[in-house]
């Protein structure tokens, strides 16, 4: 548009009409126009900037004055500015109506053409439309040689160069914003784009190329005027039927195509191992996979919408919709936690991580996934509290160690002395008493020497080097039954294969772990221990029949035991369980891979009451 209105200002400025036209025998674009048809190229041109209103209120004045000059005949003296008109009939260097129009047309269009009221926006692309028309009915006029289309009496009249600017003008403000309107139809990549594509190119190309034919044969033949009219309607019809016949079968492919890719996703999606949502425009979920449905229990049209918030716990609900919310207007990835209610009515935290779509470059909303993180949650929690219960465990040790050598040792080592002494202060015709009295220091240390030994096997099993783990556990539950005065049925199986010495001293620590615990929680005086095993793994149980716990707030209320015999377990790589319910008891499984295959010998083991 800025060569169009540079061309023409050279024609004026130097006299030569064949610049001003275009066309031979053909209308001059007027200096105005050509000046106003520059300012409009610089709007286009700055669309993005403030100063584009200036030049666009500078093109609708040119017009609009023009037209002024027509309706009120009065003669605002802008007509000849630049340059002396010498080619005119009644008005010189004025143009004409339908000129002055297309002006004001382009101008507002222009104006509103980046407005932020989508109304506004709307009603340039249709000013623009009508701008743009005008221009190709003015260059068809002359391309069929139709002077009745284009000289339609004084004043009247678009020259070929204005209706070029015209067109040109009119396509660039449809692309000022390519993402509304037609431009965005065109590019888009849904069937009605598709349609477009194929249909409007060969439209126009055919209804140019068959009405230039038909015109032409008309004028050769001298056909009546509506047999051409009906040869040009029924060969339009029938390029059409075809064009939209072919168009038809492209879209039936594609769809095809496209329901082939929406029934992949939905497959990979319900058979991928994490939750899967999508949700729309609106902000409203449409879509959950089948894990998702499986976790909460609930059917598709319950979680539809905002049903699926029903789930979340209400502490965490007004956080997680505020971060959704938050995230969808900016259209940005969120991450968040969350509690969500399970099947079963417990709530689980659950880690959702959420990314905006886009289809054609338009944002289609947000797709989703979320994995249950509870068992990690849990697990930071006890890592984060772990070096205080450490500390304190330490120090509860220490202290119980010392109480158990100052008030118990330490006392019977004292009392020992004190009767040896007085002991040496006897007569010795009293044999009988020394005798008595020396039995009774006898019993004395032997109780002193078994409780050092218990002592010193809480801190290091030294039965396992040389009796192995069978014998080691088995001397633990007889020692414990007889210390605490308790039941403990041993079972061992005849076939327990050798095993490393790590993975010996993390079961025989768990056995000593479990067994405290069931004695100190369970209230019941009878416990049942398993070691059972093959040359691929070895498992432990100890089982008690008594008040049974909570296992959910397992992490809560059993303090470090659990926690250590869980890492000791998955020190070597095994696994460890703990099933327990109020009132029913609880059983403790541990199950540790075995390393070495070769077996070791082991004479026949019965099951022992300890």
């Amino acid at each position: 548009m800025v060569i169009l209105s540079l061309v023409v200002l050279a024609g004026w400025f130097f006299d030569l009409p064949a610049l001003e036209r275009f066309v031979p025998q053909s209308d001059g674009m007027k200096a105005n126009s050509a000046v106003a048809m520059m300012l409009a190229a610089v709007a286009l041109l700055r669309r993005d900037h403030r100063d584009r209103h200036i030049y666009s209120i500078l093109v609708i004045l040119i017009g609009a004055l023009s037209l002024g000059e027509y309706f009120w005949n009065i003669d605002f003296r802008i007509d000849q500015l630049l340059v002396r008109d010498r080619n005119y009939f009644y008005y010189p260097g004025r143009m004409s109506q339908y000129t002055s129009t297309g002006f004001v047309f382009l101008g507002f269009s222009l104006l509103w053409l980046k407005s932020r009221t989508r109304m506004l926006r709307e009603f340039s692309r249709v000013l623009a439309t009508l701008t743009g028309t005008l221009g190709l009915v003015v260059l068809a006029s002359h391309a069929y040689a139709t002077p009745s289309l284009h000289r339609i009496g004084p004043y009247r009249n678009v020259a070929v160069p204005t209706a070029i600017g015209f067109t040109i003008g009119a396509i660039g403000v449809q692309y000022g914003n390519p993402f509304e309107g037609f431009v965005r139809l065109l590019y888009a990549k849904s069937a009605g784009g598709a349609m477009l594509r194929r249909l409007l190119p060969t439209g126009l190309i055919a209804s140019l190329v068959l009405g230039f034919l038909v015109t032409s044969a008309h004028k050769l033949y001298h056909w009546e005027p509506g047999f051409s009219m009906v040869l040009l309607a029924a060969v339009v019809a029938a390029c059409l039927v075809t064009v939209i016949l072919l168009t038809a079968a492209g879209l039936e492919r594609e769809d095809l195509a496209r329901r082939e890719t929406e029934q992949r996703f939905r497959l990979v999606a319900n058979s991928a191992p994490v939750m899967i949502w999508m949700s729309g425009t609106d902000k409203l979920c449409d879509y959950f996979n089948d894990r998702w449905l499986q976790f909460t229990g609930r059917t598709l049209e319950a979680e539809l919408g905002n049903g699926w918030v029903e789930g979340v716990h209400p502490d965490d609900l007004k956080e997680c919709l505020s971060t959704y919310v938050d995230s969808f207007d900016r259209r940005e990835p969120f991450q968040m936690q969350y509690r969500l209610r399970r099947h079963d009515g417990e709530f689980r935290w659950i880690f959702d991580t959420g990314v905006p779509r886009f289809m054609d470059d338009a944002f289609a909303g947000y797709i989703g996934s979320c994995i249950d993180v509870t068992e990690r949650k849990l697990a930071e929690e006890a890592l984060a509290d772990l070096p205080r219960q450490v500390f304190y465990a330490q120090e509860e040790e220490r202290s119980r160690i010392a109480r158990e050598l100052h008030d118990d040792i330490n006392q019977r080592i004292a009392m020992l002395v004190w009767e040896l002494g007085a002991l040496a202060q006897r007569s010795p015709d009293s044999e009988s008493g020394l005798r008595s009295s020396l039995d009774s220091a006898n019993d004395q240390l032997r109780k002193v020497v078994s409780d050092i030994q218990a002592i010193s096997r809480r801190l290091h099993a030294s039965d396992l080097e040389y009796l192995g783990l069978y014998g080691a556990a088995r001397a633990l539950c007889r020692e414990t039954a007889e210390q605490q005065r308790v039941k403990i049925d041993f079972k061992c199986d005849p076939a327990l294969p050798r095993l490393p010495a790590t993975t010996s001293l993390c079961l025989y620590r768990v056995l000593q772990e479990a067994l405290q615990n069931a004695i100190k929680h369970s209230g019941v005086g009878a416990f049942k221990v398993e070691i059972m095993g093959n040359t691929s793994e070895i498992r432990l149980s100890v089982i008690d029949r008594g008040v049974g716990f909570d296992t959910r707030n397992v992490g809560q209320h059993r303090g470090l035991g659990m926690i250590s015999m869980r890492e000791r377990m998955r020190l070597v790589r095994g696994e460890f369980a703990v099933d327990s319910q109020p009132g029913r008891g609880t059983t403790v499984r541990c199950t540790a891979p075995v390393e070495d295959d070769d077996p070791k010998e082991h004479a026949e083991y019965d099951i022992e009451s300890v």
